[in-house]
């Protein structure tokens, strides 16, 4: 069973994708930025304790910056090229 659609299509209020594949709303076409190479991707997941996830959580909110876009950057740091 599939759980209800909410009437707000984005409750969260995430800021709007900017991927290439993200669906525009609106009847005008979007200017589109420069096309990137796409990097493939992979899902990571982990479990953490309910303590740091709300340190990272009130910390991303804070400063405005999305949760797997600041975890995918420590990574980074942590693991460079």
């Amino acid at each position: 069973m599939s759980k209800p659609r909410s009437d707000n299509p984005n409750p969260r209020g995430k800021p709007p994708s900017t991927r290439d594949d993200a669906p525009v709303h609106g009847g005008e076409e979007a200017s589109a930025p420069p096309v990137a190479e796409k990097t493939p991707m992979k899902r990571l997941t982990f479990d953490i304790s309910a303590d740091l996830h709300k340190r990272i959580r009130l910390a991303c909110v804070q400063n405005d910056v999305d949760m797997a876009v600041e975890i995918r950057r420590l990574l980074l740091e942590r693991f460079p090229k």
